[in-house]
């Protein structure tokens, strides 16, 4: 496990928090289509960025101090 790569992957969710203030400000608009495509690209970042720190976390050896 290599401590600069988790940390790397930690940052990349900062995405996620992104792709959520989107899909809250469709909703708050109450545009449908918006808010649905939010949902699609908040789901398929989450996914993409959660596989890459699971992988930092799980896919290596020891950790690297």
């Amino acid at each position: 496990m290599n401590r600069a790569s988790i940390e790397t992957e930690v940052v990349r969710m900062g995405d996620v928090g992104t792709a959520i203030d989107m899909m809250d400000a469709c909703i708050a608009d109450m545009d449908g289509d918006k808010a649905e495509r939010a949902v699609l690209i908040l789901k398929e970042l989450f996914s993409s960025r959660y596989e890459g720190l699971r992988t930092c976390l799980y896919g290596g050896g020891g950790l690297d101090a």
